[in-house]
């Protein structure tokens, strides 16, 4: 019985080293939701202040890709877990080992990535920089997150501004 309690514990042990990244995930969340954007219209959000590891890559993937399509992407086989439903998931890539990764809700976050031209959903060390800013959609608030060089590609959604909190829409 004991032997079996230990096996358990040890197996949540290992599972729970594998999780996302919530500290990653709250310093996301804060660079990008809070403070003013810069002269741009938008903040540029430097991943290698944000992140306390090493890597080489950075991949984005939706919600409920599979490690088999995730294994695909980075190249190498990995035996991580399903991207959870109504979920986005960055993941970092070191000498072919994923060193971490953040899975956000995105009703809860609502953070949409976009890619650039031939790099599309990966994005190497060298060019962590990141434009984002808020846009309004209807009533909701949604944050883009554009490697620096690429932000012209989405300029216009600056034109959906959203409403100053507290002020009360017009009838």
């Amino acid at each position: 019985m004991m032997r079996n309690l230990l096996l358990f514990v040890t197996a949540l042990f290992i599972l729970s080293c594998s999780d996302s990244n919530s500290n990653l995930e709250e310093k996301l969340t804060t660079a990008i939701t809070e403070g003013e954007v810069g002269p741009e219209g938008y903040k540029i959000i430097q991943m290698t202040e944000l992140t306390d590891f090493e890597w080489d890559r950075m991949y984005y993937f939706q919600a409920s890709e599979d490690k088999k399509e995730i294994s695909a992407a980075i190249g190498f086989k990995w035996d991580g877990t399903t991207v959870p439903e109504l979920s986005r998931r960055l993941l970092f890539v070191k000498d072919q080992e994923v060193v971490s990764f953040v899975d956000f809700n995105y009703n809860d976050f609502p953070l949409f990535v976009y890619g650039c031209e031939d790099d599309k959903w990966v994005y190497p060390n060298s060019r962590s920089q990141f434009a984002s800013f808020k846009y309004c959609d209807g009533d909701r608030e949604i944050y883009t997150f554009i490697p620096v060089k690429c932000i012209d590609n989405i300029k216009e959604l600056m034109a959906y501004d959203c409403p100053a909190e507290g002020a009360v829409a017009a009838k």
